[in-house]
């Protein structure tokens, strides 16, 4: 395949402005593109091989491909893009995950289902190389789309803005979106002028799915009946939404730590007078950036939840289930929010030594909690689902990376580990620091240890040397929470 010379192409001067004003790809950054064959990505991997070879900029890029099992060609696409990456001298991750199965289990669209498995591709994979951002091949007519389909589904401010450039996808690592400059018209363009080839998925056509009823029945319906201009239009109320909602935002977050009485893993505790005092629109946002931070799934809190927290807030009194086994309750003048089953704090006045951890069994802690541990072949499969959705405390580990026995017990003062994901170690201290973990609440963390030191903080982090990786044959599932109930392993 041709590459052209095409360091003074429009678009490629385009979208080098667009990752430079945005601050997407530093110098000599790991980058790792996400790439499905069709169009749009193979332009946006061409564009940044382009721009990676200019002086300042040497990206190193690494191409990845989801096969999503859901059409009977689709290992054919997989093998394309392995073959584009080989000519192109880059390399290459190429997995396959039945979505369709994945959907079934999860009783939620074929759309949704491959989303979440692309993004916990993207995380991994990102972490394995150490990528410090996911390249995504959205445009402007996808930003337009998703603004779209928010307004017909029911959005809030935040939805109205659609699309960002970039997003945090993991602690060190950033999904970003170079061509979103870009319409779709002017990368087919640039295709062309480049002399690419793409791989063509007819499911695109298909107006089975929400996305394609939109782009193929809707938006045309309004440009030929409302306005010729109703992209455009779409665009300027994303572009007036995004600036409002930073405004919000900022607001929400000097709310949000004037509010704070306490937090900990898996739980914040926030003053109800001090959020009842705000406009409804800021408390509300406000509530959103502590869910965020928390872990709750947003995309799954809709404006019913969101009325429903306002309703115990203004009654000082009740209680809310959320999405991710979280929930919410009010009383006395504090609402928290926290995980199931979440223990209260404990402390070390019972634990003058640590415990040694049977790791076919349960054991016990002396604060009331337990850890399970189970040894288990690896299902590549069971461990994509678990990346997915992982449950509360439960970690997976590389059982051949561990040496010798696990022990458990307290932090110790100056301990350090290195946190999976980041980019070297770190004193535990440190990275309690880094998660804004209260002080109060430090105390429920305990430090699964083998003869080389920590590999687990427990329920926040695992420790990089341990990570499930390619190689992985066994696997050793850890799980902490309390005592008084089974613990949730999945299997």
């Amino acid at each position: 395949m041709r590459q052209p010379d095409e360091h003074a192409d429009p678009l490629v001067r385009r979208v080098a402005r667009h990752v430079d004003a945005n601050g997407l790809i530093a110098p000599r950054a790991t980058v790792l593109a996400g790439v499905s064959g069709g169009a749009d990505s193979v332009a946006m991997l061409s564009m940044l091989r382009t721009l990676s070879a200019e002086p300042g900029r040497a990206y190193h890029l690494t191409v990845a491909h989801l096969d999503h099992a859901l059409r009977e060609d689709s290992a054919a696409d997989a093998s394309w893009v392995a073959d584009l990456a080989r000519r192109w001298s880059l390399p290459c991750i190429v997995r396959r995950f039945d979505v369709g199965r994945l959907a079934r289990r999860r009783r939620q669209g074929v759309e949704e289902a491959a989303r979440a498995a692309r993004l916990a591709l993207f995380r991994g994979e990102a972490a394995r190389i150490g990528a410090a951002s996911v390249a995504v091949g959205h445009h402007a007519d996808d930003n337009v789309e998703t603004v779209f389909y928010r307004i017909v589904r029911g959005t809030h401010l935040q939805g109205l803005a659609g699309m960002a450039p970039s997003r945090r996808l993991a602690p060190n690592c950033a999904l970003i979106r170079p061509m979103l400059c870009c319409t779709r018209s002017e990368i087919r363009a640039y295709g062309r002028r480049a002399a690419l080839r793409w791989r063509t998925d007819p499911t695109n056509a298909q107006t089975a799915y929400r996305r394609n009823v939109i782009r193929h029945e809707l938006l045309p319906l309004l440009r030929e009946k409302l306005n010729p201009q109703a992209d455009r239009a779409l665009g300027r109320l994303a572009s007036a939404a995004r600036q409002a909602a930073a405004v919000l935002d900022n607001l929400a977050g000097e709310v949000l730590a004037s509010s704070r009485l306490d937090e900990g893993p898996g739980r914040l505790a926030l003053d109800v007078s001090a959020l009842a005092e705000q406009q409804p629109a800021v408390t509300s946002a406000a509530l959103r950036l502590a869910l965020v931070r928390l872990g709750v799934p947003l995309r799954q809190v809709g404006a019913e939840r969101m009325a429903d927290l306002a309703e115990i807030l203004s009654a000082s009194g009740g209680a809310v289930s959320l999405p991710g086994g979280f929930e919410a309750r009010c009383r006395q003048g504090r609402l928290l929010l926290q995980r199931s089953g979440v223990p209260g704090e404990r402390t070390d006045a019972n634990w003058p030594e640590p415990i040694r951890l049977d790791l076919a069994s349960t054991t016990a802690l002396p604060d009331g909690r337990q850890i399970t541990c189970r040894i288990e072949p690896h299902d590549r499969q069971a461990f994509a689902a678990h990346c997915l959705d992982p449950p509360a405390g439960t970690e997976l580990l590389d059982a051949d990376r561990i040496g010798g026995v696990l022990q458990c017990g307290p932090r110790r003062e100056g301990e350090r580990f290195h946190p999976l994901g980041a980019p070297g170690r770190q004193t535990v201290g440190q990275f309690l620091t880094n998660l804004k973990v209260h002080p109060a609440a430090r105390r429920e963390v305990v430090c699964v240890r083998d003869v080389r030191g920590i590999v687990y903080l427990a329920p926040l982090r695992i420790d990089e040397r341990v990570k499930v990786t390619q190689a992985t044959r066994r696997i050793l599932r850890i799980a902490i929470g309390p005592g008084e109930k089974k613990l949730p392993i999945s299997t």
